[in-house]
């Protein structure tokens, strides 16, 4: 490294120091650090440095994290401090809670990241960076399953750290399979707080967006990364956590990426390195933030965002009223193969199925719309599909769907053929297409889809025809598109979006 760094400066800006010299023993592999220094960075004449610790350094430039601090401290709004960025490894495996893997075994080697971090990490970028070693002037912080590492590691360590920010969080982290008997008690991190005990230092700034994800497996209206974080924080607060030591951030519209993470870091930064020692004021959130409030609890949240919620205008004699929707009722056993079990179960009673598949359409193009063609070539596992082969499966089986539909509709009595899905894929040829190129042909099959099954009277939904030599009828294949989109986005949350 250039020992001049080290002299006195006084540029406005921050300085970004490419570390590739820190060999782990524990993670048998070189870890890359971005070291972010702040302006005027001088060893000699200043105590040591506060430190901020992030999982997922690697994203520094997509969370425009530069601009954001060189904007910050052009305000005079941060103390200054040392911003170590630890690029991620074995991400599905070195993130997680250490010692409590998931019920898939992601998460087998958080123990190792955790020795990692204290035993080799802390001391290196204290000698090196002159950083501190208080805790209550350490904060350590991380996005999605890299949040989660992030809160376990303060969780577990107070005299290392004290301070800790969650973006996005994945406290999903489970012990079971949803269809393995799951309970909400299964979820790690929650049965950790319940065992363990806060220590006074102890703070904690946590995020979600409302379009995190779409999953809502209780059917409560709230989705289940929002849900899990409240129940988190509910477990703090059961635990003698007292409010003012709590920031909890809501991000309307804001999801599961870089771009509404960056977005929000303002707030982090003031919360955890602001000049007043004062909780941040809610007016430093940008537009669709919704402020901490004192109940954490879900049911609490849920009447929250009904009271929040815009009255309607009063009609008048001349305001046309609009026909009330029908929800298309559930199929009933007899009307399709058990096996689509459990793709129906996403689809709840009171949704109506070609309204949830409209607006499921325009969600999953946002959501892999953010993605990169790299990593939508993504793969969670060997022999595993990669997100662009995902997309085409949904689109393919869509089809099929849909064309059996209206077969049946039509009256036509012949057994529709089945399909091999893995054959399909193989031969899709859908990572040589670009991202883009899928999600506009997703689109254009949605719109198709809906189409058709809004064309269809109440009387046609009950006819039953043959496909893979069972009977299904149209109700049931209306139900089974969005629900089988529905059980690939769950995977996808799961097992592809941690690793990105």
């Amino acid at each position: 490294m250039n020992q001049s760094l080290f002299s006195p400066s006084q540029a406005a800006t921050v300085q970004i120091v490419r570390d590739e010299t820190l060999s782990s023993a524990s993670l048998e592999r070189t870890v890359r650090l971005d070291v972010v220094l702040p302006p005027a960075f001088d060893p000699a004449g200043h105590g040591p440095y506060p430190v901020l610790y992030l999982n997922d350094g690697q994203d520094l430039r997509r969370l425009r994290l530069k601009a954001t601090l060189d904007a910050l401290y052009q305000q005079q709004a941060l103390r200054p401090f040392v911003l170590i960025a630890i690029h991620a490894g074995d991400r599905m495996h070195e993130y997680g809670t250490a010692g409590r893997p998931d019920y898939l075994e992601r998460g087998n080697k958080a123990h190792l990241y955790t020795d990692f971090v204290l035993e080799e990490l802390l001391p290196y970028v204290q000698q090196k960076y002159h950083v501190t070693s208080d805790p209550e002037q350490s904060v350590f912080a991380g996005f999605s399953l890299g949040g989660l590492m992030a809160f376990d590691l303060v969780w577990r360590n107070p005299d290392a750290f004290a301070w800790v920010g969650v973006f996005s969080g994945s406290f999903w982290w489970r012990r079971k399979a949803f269809d393995d008997g799951y309970i909400d008690a299964d979820r790690i991190m929650h049965a950790l707080v319940r065992s363990g005990q806060p220590h006074p230092s102890h703070r904690f700034w946590l995020q979600t967006g409302t379009l995190d994800e779409t999953n809502d497996r209780n059917k409560n209206g709230i989705i289940d990364s929002i849900e899990d974080t409240l129940d988190l924080l509910a477990e703090l607060t059961r635990q003698g956590v007292p409010d003012e030591h709590i920031r909890y951030v809501e991000v309307a519209g804001g999801r599961h990426n870089q771009e509404t993470w960056g977005r929000i870091m303002p707030d982090f930064l003031r919360w955890a390195f602001g000049k007043t020692p004062s909780r941040p004021s809610d007016a430093w959130l940008p537009a669709g933030a919704l402020p901490s409030k004192r109940n954490w609890g879900s049911s609490q949240r849920l009447n929250r965002q009904r009271r929040l919620a815009p009255k309607k205008a009063p009609q008048t004699a001349e305001t046309p009223v609009p026909a009330e929707s029908v929800v298309i009722k559930q199929p009933i056993s007899g009307e399709y193969p058990a096996y689509y079990e459990n793709y129906l179960r996403h689809v709840p009673d009171s949704i109506d199925p070609v309204e949830l598949l409209e607006k499921q359409g325009a969600h999953v193009r946002a959501l892999l719309g953010a993605l990169t063609d790299e990593q939508a070539l993504l793969a969670y596992a060997p022999e595993k599909w990669t997100i662009k082969e995902m997309i085409l499966h949904i689109l393919d089986s869509e089809r099929i769907f849909a064309y059996r539909a209206l077969c049946i509709a039509r009256g036509d009595q012949q057994s529709l053929p089945g399909f091999d899905e893995n054959a399909y894929a193989q031969a899709s040829e859908a990572n040589t297409r670009p991202l883009a190129d899928l999600l506009a042909e997703h689109a254009a099959v949605r719109a198709s889809t809906v189409a058709l099954y809004r064309s269809f009277a109440p009387h046609i939904l009950d006819k039953v025809g043959m496909a893979n030599e069972h009977p299904i009828s149209v109700r049931a294949l209306v139900h089974v598109v969005p629900g089988h989109e529905a059980h690939h986005l769950t995977i996808l949350h799961e097992r592809y979006l941690p690793l990105l």
